[in-house]
């Protein structure tokens, strides 16, 4: 039996290994907690479910999951180019280049602006580099998730973005049962607080595009607390990249367009069982001359 130890990476014997954790802590009861690296979702387990990864499986598994993601985000970038041909949406993600955002051109361009808070360190270290090569002009601050409720409204009025997008960890404690009561998940309480406190600041749907949740996450409590899209309906998985998959959605969408759904569930690792919304307006916003 290995001796565990926090930062190890390991998978669940009892889940047939298909979801990758690092251990974070130790429960005085025996449990490990745990939090995924490469979907959004907390759990626990004790050590006989356990298995370490390691090193040289560890780089093989990551390398296709972020083969994965970049294919998902470059469909999705695909999508949004073949709809929106006219406004000529640049490639910067799938050329791996920062954009030139000052190259002199007959439009001036404009994708929606985003603040993104989210739960997790390292995803937001990695959210951030995702935006910079979208070419999305992104705020992208890293909050515990039952923290975000108390700074977010300080945050939009700071930033006074068109896009917010809320996420982190969650997940439903199955042992509980009854999906509609919110006390059995993790966070989705909080993410609940968050969009109740971002629509005290701007009650238009369309003028503050919110998404919020993480894996598991109380769909139907966050979209009735005011988000434009949340996870999960389905109580499924959702990847690292979704969130902003469906930021991107709305950013590259112009102004007077509905955000297509068809591109958020053809592109996220779930579909319309890990993400839904509603009808919305785009973000993206044409003039001229350009800069």
């Amino acid at each position: 039996m290995p001796n565990f130890r926090i930062g190890d990476i390991v998978a669940r014997k009892s889940y047939n290994y298909d979801v990758l954790f690092k251990i974070v802590g130790f429960n005085s009861n025996g449990l490990i907690d745990l939090m995924g690296i490469n979907v959004r979702i907390t759990a626990d387990a004790y050590d006989y479910d356990l298995r370490l990864i390691e090193k040289e499986e560890l780089q093989l598994k990551l390398k296709n999951i972020e083969m994965n993601r970049r294919n998902r985000i470059n469909r999705s970038i695909d999508s949004i180019n073949r709809r929106h041909n006219g406004y000529n949406m640049h490639n910067n993600y799938r050329e791996n280049i920062a954009p030139e955002i000052y190259t002199k051109e007959k439009l001036y361009k404009r994708p929606g602006r985003v603040l993104h808070i989210d739960g997790d360190e390292e995803y937001t270290v990695k959210c951030r580099e995702m935006y910079k090569k979208l070419g999305i002009n992104a705020y992208v601050l890293n909050i515990n998730e039952r923290e975000q409720y108390r700074q977010v409204y300080a945050l939009l009025k700071k930033v006074n973005p068109d896009i917010l997008v809320l996420t982190g960890h969650d997940a439903f404690i199955k042992r509980k049962n009854d999906i509609y009561n919110i006390e059995n998940y993790k966070n989705s309480k909080y993410f609940v607080q968050s969009v109740i406190e971002a629509r005290k600041y701007e009650h238009s749907l369309d003028d503050l595009v919110i998404y919020a949740g993480a894996c598991q996450s109380f769909y139907e409590a966050i979209m009735a607390a005011g988000a434009n899209f949340a996870s999960a309906p389905k109580r499924v998985l959702i990847d690292m990249t979704d969130p902003i998959i469906v930021a991107q959605t709305i950013a590259y969408t112009p102004v007077n367009e509905i955000v297509s759904l068809d591109n958020i569930f053809y592109n996220t690792r779930e579909g319309m069982n890990g993400i839904g919304g509603i009808q919305t307006k785009g973000q993206y916003r044409v003039g001229m001359p350009g800069l």
